[in-house]
């Protein structure tokens, strides 16, 4: 490991003020001169470069510091945005709001992974003895025909349509543009006049804004994720997905 490296690893890391013989940075600024700290560099540059698995150790140990503050705050803030949708009536969802476990899924009805998703999510949904409440979220991302089925499958939501509006237009192979958007609509028993009106709600873009907010806030940046029982999976890992609603099932039981 060259001279260059060590430098630039411990400027990256900051390593170098941790190891000054635990003299706090303020205390070491008005002890030493810029002779001496320039020898005391030289000591640890000359010491790590002997024995470099110090240094790994070390970058290992920020690593997973930083790891787990990284996790810290990001469970900090889940906890709100769980609390939120759990308590929401309003967010569509199957199973009884009592339920030992509950999945949370955010979505975009273009999205691929989402749609090779769908199956499992909906054996977990339909078939969980009650004991499985599943949140499905609208979170329109990749293009602007994703967010007029979001306001599409919402407002079939007032009608009490959700599931079988949101499963057709998930299975839908193709653009959902407007008038697919009414088609797959109407075959699900909507009223798509009714509908059409009730997407322009500001209720309904008020809910989608919060949504949006809401899946930023814990670092949610594509499709689909999932929160089940307040930890987060990232990505269509429905394997995880699975293990954690086994977890919480066994736990409840």
């Amino acid at each position: 490991m060259n001279s260059m490296l060590i430098k630039r690893l411990l400027a990256g890391t900051g390593i170098a003020a941790a190891m000054l013989f635990t003299v706090p940075s303020a205390q070491a600024d008005e002890q030493f001169s810029a002779a001496q700290k320039a020898e005391i560099d030289g000591i640890i540059e000359e010491y790590l470069i002997k024995n470099p698995d110090v240094l790994l150790r070390a970058i290992q140990n920020v690593q997973s510091w930083q790891a787990a503050e990284k996790s810290r705050q990001q469970s900090e803030a889940i906890t709100p945005v769980w609390d939120a949708l759990v308590a929401d009536s309003s967010v569509p969802s199957v199973g009884p709001a009592d339920a030992p476990v509950t999945v949370i899924e955010f979505f975009d009805y273009h999205c691929g992974y989402c749609k090779r998703a769908l199956d499992g999510v909906m054996e977990i949904a339909e078939n969980s003895d009650g004991k499985v409440r599943t949140i499905f979220v609208e979170f329109p991302i990749l293009r602007e025909e994703s967010a007029t089925a979001a306001r599409a499958a919402l407002a079939a939501s007032k009608q009490g349509k959700y599931l079988e509006v949101h499963q057709a237009f998930m299975g839908n192979r193709g653009l959902l543009d407007e008038e697919r958007i009414n088609e797959l609509a109407e075959d699900a028993g909507v009223d798509v006049d009714q509908m059409n009106a009730d997407m322009k709600s500001p209720e309904i873009n008020g809910m989608l804004a919060q949504y949006s907010a809401m899946a930023r806030s814990v670092g949610i940046s594509g499709t689909p994720a999932f929160i089940i029982n307040g930890t987060l999976v990232s990505g269509a890992d429905m394997e995880r997905v699975d293990s954690l609603v086994q977890a919480g099932l066994e736990k409840a039981s």
